[in-house]
């Protein structure tokens, strides 16, 4: 059974932190952009690494056309073993191009911040900023506790350096396959134009040479 905002409103203090009734949003409860993200590098021809952003209120994260990036919680979950977590962003930057590509529950039990794997799918830079409202969650309750078969591993505090490694260095997005088709546009264009300059300066030489022995011939 789905809690409503009701329950939410007075209850959710236990299962979230901090927690604030005015951001309860029908069943579901508001969670905002926490102060770490992780986005992949644009190129892989850029040979730059990943950019991490420890980030303060209101700071900026830029999410470009075709990249992917981590993204926390600001808030703290923490589920009883009767209780289950759906996740997913709020309509605004789903609208703008992002897609959550992590899942989409918390599982019973869970302890920590939530880490949000998205795709920027759309054609322009996706920005978001620390503390903006980004994220919901709405809870359900189980018909029993399943503490007996709950997740070993601790819940996330921050974005660990594996996670960042295996983030992809370049994602095959329109952009990048558009980028690339430009260099190489680029480099035949070259290669073209020095191809028809050294035609350019053989067919001279062989034409003097032609003329050479033509005139040779002539005037023996």
């Amino acid at each position: 059974m789905f809690l409503s905002g009701n329950i939410i409103a007075k209850h959710g203090g236990k299962w979230i932190t901090p927690f604030d009734p005015k951001r309860v949003d029908c069943a579901a409860y508001e969670m905002r952009v926490g102060d770490e993200a992780f986005v992949s590098p644009e190129l892989r021809d850029s040979r730059k690494p990943g950019l991490f952003n420890r980030m303060n209120q209101g700071s900026p994260v830029m999410i470009p056309p075709g990249q992917f990036a981590f993204l926390t919680t600001r808030e703290f979950v923490s589920l009883p073993h009767d209780f289950l977590g759906f996740i997913n962003m709020k309509s605004g930057l789903k609208n703008s191009g992002l897609v959550n590509v992590s899942g989409f529950h918390v599982d019973p039990g869970y302890k920590g911040k939530l880490l949000f794997a998205v795709y920027n799918a759309g054609p322009a830079t996706v920005t978001v900023r620390c503390d903006q409202a980004a994220f919901l969650i709405w809870f359900a309750r189980l018909d029993g506790a399943t503490e007996a078969f709950a997740r070993k591993k601790a819940g996330f505090k921050e974005i660990e350096t594996t996670l960042m490694g295996l983030a992809p260095a370049e994602l095959l997005s329109l952009r990048a396959l558009n980028a690339r088709m430009d260099k190489i546009d680029s480099r035949l264009g070259l290669q073209s134009a020095l191809f028809g300059v050294l035609v350019t300066i053989l067919t001279g030489i062989v034409a003097g040479l032609i003329y050479t022995a033509i005139s040779g011939n002539w005037g023996s």
